[in-house]
């Protein structure tokens, strides 16, 4: 029952507005039963039994999280390190240098705008981890080809890079990508420096002559050096990964096993105010006879005291029904092909004669045939509900509407009143089982309405109606889906 009143696609939101009877003038009140069941409702609806979460979905939204961020930032540091580059592109007077530098800037800087464009108009999932990491790499070691090779101010990004990449990307992935792209490329800059072939010297003029390092042990001390950094990066940003994924389990473990604990309470509760309701009518149905019986006999006074207990006992019987419908888990929706404005007329003409003993009105205000399928005995329990409300009300000479309209694969059905309109105090909390601000009532009826809404895919809010008065909103879908 709760799991439906909160159903996924439909999270709860803050009524607008709050319409239950005609004494909203009163102060926000628990009825007498109300006050008794109040917390025994409040922790059905509050204890929501949700499936276990999908770990590895868990894990997935977080990385995608991490990787949106680092796809926005690189956006900023990308046109840094594009500018730093010019620079150094506009002092560097060789030509296949200037060459590869400019080439690989405009791709960075390409790959970096078109991500973010992707990202922005179609979300994390057009975006291709992998790959992203991959053009990255490259683009990096040929910056560090063409700013220096092995003794390249850029090499320690390569390193840092590592770390932050392995983080987000799977561990195949991240080794795959260090042993067979960057460590193979750092070795082979250590073989160019070393033999001057295919190039004089990878180390820029502006840096100063440095053949005779280059030519000696030290390219291959680099690379050693810099492959074991990329090795021990990629792992240290393997193990940050297991450790995040471990916490991520825990926190998810602690919360299933709440949720499950959660779960069990519920369900006994609902057992139990079931039974407390069932256990209770038969006792009333016994005292409202017994009244009866007394009160053939009974005349003046007696009587009168005699037609007060029935009434209550009646208004008891009525609470213990809604709380049995509340505590009833929701049977599956029996789908047919219903027109909701043939619906909203049976409605109104069942509340005919209700609305003329107060000198009300009631009426169906139909535009076009608004046909969907639903579940018509849900539907109609619904709309009895709200134009029992806006009765209650109502005061003499005003109109109770029911207006049926389609917009936007949306059915809507409006239950319209000129009561005391919405006290802003109770707006949001008219949806809570226990609470009425009617004299008589037991605080039931709208949560099993908008529940019974919410099971179709639909919506049930309260609004003040311009010119006084209170606008009880069904929304429903054309097609339900399964």
């Amino acid at each position: 029952r709760t799991a439906a009143l909160r159903h996924p696609g439909h999270p709860r939101r803050a009524a607008p507005s709050a319409r239950v009877g005609s004494t909203l003038a009163l102060p926000l009140r628990v009825d007498a039963l109300g006050s008794i069941t109040a917390p025994l409702l409040s922790r059905l609806v509050h204890a929501v039994a949700r499936p276990p979460t999908d770990t590895p979905s868990f894990r997935r939204g977080a990385r995608d999280r991490a990787f949106a961020k680092l796809v926005r930032a690189r956006l900023v540091v990308a046109p840094v390190l594009s500018l730093v580059a010019l620079t150094f592109v506009f002092f560097e007077p060789t030509a296949w240098r200037r060459h590869l530098l400019l080439g690989v800037i405009a791709v960075l800087l390409s790959v970096s705008t078109v991500e973010f464009v992707r990202y922005r108009r179609q979300g994390i999932e057009a975006l291709v981890l992998p790959l992203n990491l991959v053009v990255m790499a490259a683009g990096q070691l040929a910056m560090v080809t063409a700013s220096g090779g092995l003794f390249s101010p850029v090499v320690p990004a390569i390193v840092i890079m590592s770390v932050v990449a392995a983080v987000l990307v799977e561990p195949l992935a991240m080794t795959l990508t260090v042993l067979l792209l960057e460590v193979p490329t750092v070795w082979a800059l250590a073989w160019v420096h070393a033999s001057g072939a295919p190039v004089d010297t990878l180390i820029p003029e502006i840096f100063g002559a440095a053949s005779a390092l280059e030519r000696g042990p030290a390219p291959w001390i680099a690379a050693c050096l810099y492959s074991l950094m990329l090795i021990v990066a990629s792992r240290v940003g393997v193990g940050v990964r297991r450790i995040f994924e471990e916490l991520f389990d825990e926190a998810i473990g602690e919360r299933d096993r709440a949720l499950a604990m959660h779960a069990e309470q519920s369900r006994a509760l609902t057992a139990l105010s079931a039974e407390l309701a069932h256990e209770l009518k038969n006792p009333l149905a016994s005292v409202k006879g017994l009244a009866a019986l007394v009160a053939k006999t009974a005349e003046g006074k007696p009587a009168e005291r005699l037609g007060v207990l029935r009434r209550e006992v009646d208004r008891m019987q009525e609470i213990l029904e809604e709380l049995l419908n509340f505590s009833r888990p929701l049977v599956p929706l029996s789908m047919e092909e219903v027109e909701l404005g043939a619906l909203a007329r049976d409605v109104a003409r069942l509340h005919e004669a209700v609305a003329a003993e107060r000198s009300v009105g009631v009426e169906a205000d139909l535009d076009a045939p608004v046909s969907l399928r639903c579940d018509p005995r849900k539907v109609r329990q619904v709309l009895i509900n709200l134009v029992q409300n806006a009765l209650d009300a109502s005061p003499p000479g005003e109109r109770v509407i029911l207006r049926v309209r389609a917009k936007a694969q949306r059915a809507l059905v409006q239950v319209l009143d000129r009561g005391p309109g919405v006290d802003p105090e109770v707006a949001e909390r008219v949806f809570e089982p226990g609470v009425t601000t009617k004299a008589q009532g037991s605080g039931i009826g709208l949560v099993v309405a908008r529940g019974l809404a919410r099971q179709h895919g639909g919506e049930l809010l309260l609004a003040s109606r311009d010119g006084g008065g209170t606008v009880a909103e069904l929304t429903l879908p054309i097609e339900v889906a399964s």
